[in-house]
């Protein structure tokens, strides 16, 4: 929906607006010239921002909180303005032109997404309000069909609590046992600690890419190697690695994975689970209404294919990134 689309990489850089002065090469040139290429640099990113160009208690704001979530450029600012002037419609395929032109921009958000993790099927992107509403929807849909009684689910103990709570519940419900990996004294998982929880009854291993506390990247296609030895299901927590590095959920291998909009200067309220297609059509909704079925009789309803299934009621607007 941009009319000039950032590349990820000019909206990486973005992001570093609090850094740009420690990315000049010391000796280039003096300390004078390299204070005011910083300070134009920071200028020119910062003006970006609107949310930057304000004072918070006499001072002007320095944001150091893009973990918890960024704060969005004029370009997505600009995206979401144009949706709602111009093209705002409950989007449908057949039916006036504001619902069309709102479901080609949502379907063609689902294709962006498709390809930034590298999905073999746009179908596989289910839309969420977040990271943990698609991590609870795994563990409300495929989790209460596939936990049984002594079954058992892997986590780390460096865990976030939204991949941490919806198990224990789940666990609780279905008499099933958590068991967590240990990490080691410089933050890095054990994977000894791993090798270790993961046995025959391990029927999902859950991580988080890149540690919410430390920044510690996690070698998630080993653990995911561990895990599939046994036949375990694998998820991701990918809330922290999506906004720094690219992601391919091929190469990976795992079976699950969930982000945020926000953390990626996207809109509040937006996140994905991307799950392999099989794993989808197997998993029963997570929510009913519209849009996700089309009744056939008063009893009986068709449900919508791959990730529709799971999009009940009216969907939620989505920037083209």
């Amino acid at each position: 929906m941009y009319t000039t689309q950032p590349t990820r990489r000019e909206m990486l850089r973005l992001g570093l607006t609090c850094s740009a002065g420690l990315l000049a090469k010391p000796g280039a040139s003096s300390s004078i010239d390299r204070k005011n290429r910083a300070s134009r640099t920071e200028q020119s990113t910062s003006s970006r921002f609107p949310a930057l160009n304000q004072l918070i208690n006499g001072k002007r704001l320095i944001y150091f909180d893009t973990a918890a979530t960024a704060q969005r450029p004029r370009e997505v600012i600009d995206a979401l303005t144009e949706f709602y002037s111009r093209d705002n419609g409950n989007p449908a395929p057949n039916l006036h032109s504001l619902a069309k032109r709102s479901f080609e921009a949502y379907e063609k958000a689902r294709v962006t997404v498709a390809t930034l993790l590298n999905a073999s099927d746009p179908l596989e992107i289910v839309w969420t309000r977040g990271t943990t509403e698609a991590i609870n929807l795994v563990a409300s849909s495929w989790g209460e069909a596939n936990i049984g009684s002594n079954d058992e689910i892997v986590l780390t103990i460096a865990e976030h609590s939204s991949n941490m709570l919806p198990w224990q519940l789940l666990a609780k419900r279905k008499g099933a046992r958590v068991r967590y990996v240990d990490v080691l004294d410089d933050g890095n998982l054990d994977l000894v600690s791993l090798k270790l929880q993961v046995t025959q009854r391990t029927k999902l291993v859950c991580f988080p890419h890149v540690s919410n506390v430390l920044g510690i990247i996690n070698p998630a296609d080993e653990i995911c190697r561990i895990a599939h030895h046994v036949g375990a299901k694998v998820l991701i927590d990918a809330a922290q690695s999506v906004p720094h590095f690219a992601l391919d959920v091929k190469q990976l291998e795992c079976d699950f994975l969930a982000f945020s909009s926000h953390k990626i200067m996207g809109p509040m309220g937006i996140g994905v689970l991307w799950a392999r297609r099989s794993i989808l059509d197997e998993m029963q909704p997570y929510q009913a209404g519209s849009n996700m079925a089309h009744g056939i009789g008063p009893d009986q309803w068709q449900y919508s294919e791959g990730a529709r299934k799971f999009g009940a009621g009216c969907p939620r607007l989505r920037s083209g990134r």
